[in-house]
């Protein structure tokens, strides 16, 4: 994996917004800045920079790593919004970035944003890292549906680079909604992975019937590492088991939480 030492906010056109399922979109940036762009990983993040309506972006000064205070600082009149996502694919020949995203309505500025771009439409990539690392044994990915594009990212990346290791990997796919999901999950990685379940609950049992899972499938024998992301109860919930009930090591645990049951994180 490349690393990415500095952050930067670069300017992104978007050409392409594909609606995969009712509440999720594709959409596609290009920028010149992709040709030679230096993924960290395959669950790299980053914010996604976007201008108020009817505006084009216009970048700006960053104040170091500190992109909410860069874009705080501006006049409330010009201020865009925030949010964050992950990378599901990089076409460096073409100079193109994918990134798939669950929308609620227009229940927050990101997904009002995202239901009403064009191609056209210009916004602000900030670059952030990558979390997830290469196993070296037997690992545990959960993710629910704003973190699925992420996962398959890195079962793909795992496929291309380390093929062995798909044989020790275990997927956990958390699912609400059949129309915030890509199909064939199953289908493509089902065979390949150790093992693949899928968790279908409301939102307000979603974390309850992980772990009840979680505990049936891997308490007599956990994994050696774990990734988890998506919801913050859900992943806190996970990262608590696995370090307390698995006794697994606190660095062999990566929880990337992505949003919150009734708050935004901007």
């Amino acid at each position: 994996m490349e690393i990415m030492s500095t952050h930067l906010l670069h300017p992104v056109t978007l050409v392409a917004n594909e609606m995969l399922k009712p509440r999720l979109h594709r959409l596609t940036f290009t920028s010149e800045a992709f040709a030679d762009f230096p993924l960290s990983g395959p669950d790299e993040f980053f914010g996604l920079v976007m201008p108020k309506e009817g505006r084009e972006f216009t970048p700006f000064s960053i104040d170091g790593v500190n992109i909410r205070a860069a874009v705080a600082a501006l006049p409330e009149e010009t201020r865009p919004n925030l949010r964050w996502y992950t990378i599901r694919s990089l076409d460096r020949q073409r100079k193109l970035i994918d990134v798939d995203v669950v929308t609620h309505g227009d229940s927050g500025p990101g997904s009002r944003w995202i239901r009403r771009a064009r191609p056209g439409d210009t916004a602000g990539m900030f670059t952030c890292p990558a979390l997830w690392t290469p196993p070296t044994g037997s690992q545990l990915l959960v993710a629910d549906a704003s973190a699925l594009p992420a996962l398959r990212h890195i079962l793909a990346y795992q496929r291309a680079n380390a093929p062995e290791a798909l044989a020790e990997t275990h997927v956990v796919a958390v699912v609400t909604s059949h129309d915030e999901v890509e199909d064939g999950l199953a289908e493509q990685w089902g065979t390949a992975v150790r093992s693949l379940d899928v968790v279908e609950a409301a939102k307000t049992l979603e974390t309850a019937r992980t772990l009840t899972l979680l505990r049936e499938r891997f308490s007599p024998a956990p994994p050696r590492s774990v990734w988890v992301s998506g919801e913050g109860d859900l992943t806190k919930a996970v990262r608590a088991l696995a370090v307390k009930g698995w006794g697994l090591p606190a660095e062999k645990v990566v929880w990337v939480p992505f949003w919150f049951h009734g708050r935004a994180r901007p």
